[in-house]
């Protein structure tokens, strides 16, 4: 299921993705070239002008062939991108957007505290680690730990011989 998921994830990113890059490259280029990529007539155009003869010689001609021959490179290299987006933080970003600005907003006179590092009390980093390395219960005497082991021992031999 998982699997699953990531896998409609990155298609849904990927069709989202080519949508609206050849949407805004189209503007581009038909902003500035007129130039529209999806038309079998630019390219009709372009291919006439190749065959002709045609010379690239002002720097405007140069940035066309380098826009259409970056097209698909740009493509990948903005979906990569894109599919790494945290689709979570986009779809709050109005709400953490009007947190921040009641925030900002009515927090200015709110009184904020301040937690200063008191220190250790004077206490040297070598003796508390002494401190902790010691143990925290009494060890037992030899007497009251023989005490323990013979009445467990005698509470033993009492249940196998039953």
């Amino acid at each position: 299921m998982k699997k699953l998921l990531k896998i409609f994830s990155l298609v849904l990113s990927l069709i989202v993705w080519t949508y609206l890059y050849v949407i805004l490259f189209g503007q581009i280029l038909l902003c500035f070239w007129n130039f529209n990529i999806l038309s079998a007539q630019s390219w009709h155009i372009v291919y006439q002008y190749w065959e002709s003869g045609g010379i690239i010689r002002t720097w405007q001609d140069y940035l066309l062939l380098l826009c259409l021959v970056l097209y698909l490179p740009l493509w990948y290299i903005g979906w990569k991108h894109f599919r790494r987006i945290s689709w979570l933080q986009v779809l709050l970003w109005p709400l953490n957007r009007y947190n921040r600005y009641l925030v900002d907003k009515y927090g200015e006179g709110a009184q904020h505290i301040t937690i200063k590092n008191m220190g250790t009390g004077g206490i040297k980093i070598e003796e508390e680690i002494e401190q902790k390395a010691k143990p925290q219960t009494k060890i037992e005497t030899d007497e009251e730990v023989n005490k323990i082991r013979a009445a467990v021992t005698e509470k033993i031999n009492s249940v196998k011989h039953e």
